[in-house]
Formats: structure tokens, C-alpha cells, sequence
């Protein structure tokens, strides 16, 4: 018997609680699936357009202390006493030209890290969503995408072990 994750335990908890009723989302089918495969774990970029990009990075470097390069910024996650643990979110401003960003007009892509790239878009595959065939495998990791239905594209991002 495996055991079950902290959400399905805080729901059994509300529906004692809260009279027997229960959070339904919790116990769909989706929610179970997720039980065997971790989907997102966290946000690993903010991306977005301007019209002047070298000026808005010199904004966000003055005003905001962001360290921003060439390339964007990197923010390494760190424990409540500042000591490094494993996780980077990076950061970038693109110009309106950018292509990275897919089809249409999107002003930003948001970055999902995620556990098992190959695994979760299968399974997005496999529950009819529209998942680019396109992935892509460098020394940064494993990058797949995915257009909610909304028509954004959204990346998956699974980082490189360790990280």
C-alpha cells in the first residue's frame, strides 16, 4: 500500500471536518493519476516582452536590484538562513521580435519545472491535450510545451539532476 500525498490526508481531514463533505478535486481522476507521477514542482522562469528591452533591464537593475546579464537573471533558491539549496527561477525580458515565446502575440511565457519532461507530456498527450511535438535538450535540461487552452504557450521545464 503506498502512501498517500499530504493533500489527499488535509482533505480527508476538511471532509471530517466540514461534515462529510468533501473537495471534490481532490478526489478526481486527474488528482489519482497524480499520485504516481509528479506534474509541476514549481515555477522555473518568468518571461516576458517590451518594446525597449535594454532599457526595462536597466529599470528592473536600478529600481529592483535584479543583477540582470546579457541573458537575463538567475535567482538560486536558498533556505530560510540563506545557505544555497537545489533550484534556480531564471528571469528575462525579450524583445516584441522574440521567437521563443511561439505563435501569436503572448507577452509572457511562464516556465513549469517538472519532475519527468517525457512522462507529463505523455500523459498531457494522452488527455487530449495540445502538446508541440518540438522538445528541446541542452546543458540547462529538458524543455517541452504545451498551449492551454486559452492559446498560450506554456514551457515544461525538467532541470538537470541535482538542480
Amino acid at each position: 500500500m503506498r502512501p498517500l500525498d499530504p493533500d489527499v490526508i488535509r482533505c480527508q481531514r476538511d471532509k471530517e471536518k466540514n461534515g462529510g463533505r468533501k473537495r471534490a478535486a481532490l478526489y478526481s481522476p486527474i488528482h489519482q493519476r497524480e499520485q504516481a507521477m509528479r506534474r509541476v514542482t514549481g515555477i522555473g522562469g518568468i518571461f516576458f516582452k517590451a518594446r525597449d528591452p535594454v532599457a526595462l533591464n536597466e529599470w528592473y537593475r536600478t529600481h529592483l536590484g535584479i543583477d540582470v546579464k546579457p541573458w537575463g537573471a538567475a535567482f538560486d533558491w536558498t533556505d530560510a538562513a540563506g545557505a544555497p539549496v537545489g533550484g534556480t527561477t531564471a528571469w528575462r525580458i525579450a524583445g516584441d521580435a522574440a521567437e521563443d515565446f511561439g505563435p501569436g502575440q503572448p507577452a509572457f511565457m511562464v516556465n513549469y519545472r517538472v519532475a519527468d519532461l517525457t512522462a507529463l507530456l505523455a500523459a498531457l498527450k494522452a488527455e487530449g491535450c495540445n502538446v508541440l511535438d518540438k522538445t528541446d535538450e541542452s546543458d540547462y535540461g529538458k524543455f517541452g510545451w504545451v498551449i492551454d487552452p486559452e492559446g498560450h504557450r506554456v514551457e515544461l521545464w525538467e532541470p538537470p539532476a541535482g538542480q
